[in-house]
């Protein structure tokens, strides 16, 4: 959307931009990537937007992870706030 549509208006308009922009460098740096990282969320292009959305999202997103990565990184972001996991198949799960 950002390419497709914002960048071509800038232009149009003669505003001034930059031609390297790039969302991922905006709302997040090198130093949180790595965190990330070392927590288990793998740093290619499309991890590190899910984590950019994980991150800014004001509600609890919904990840579709076939491989578990997110699930992972997940856990351990948020191990240290004593996370419990649930799973549909508890008998106190509503509990």
């Amino acid at each position: 959307m950002i390419f497709d549509h914002w960048k071509k208006d800038l232009i149009e308009k003669e505003l001034p931009n930059k031609d390297g922009f790039s969302l991922q460098e905006f709302l997040s740096n090198d130093v949180e990537v790595s965190r990330w990282a070392s927590e288990g969320l793998p740093s290619d292009e499309l991890s590190v937007q899910n984590g950019i959305l994980t991150n800014f999202a004001s509600r609890y997103p919904l990840c579709i992870d076939p491989q578990m990565q997110a699930v992972s990184w997940i856990k351990a972001k948020e191990s240290k706030f004593n996370m419990k996991i649930l799973t549909f198949n508890q008998s106190d799960y509503m509990k």
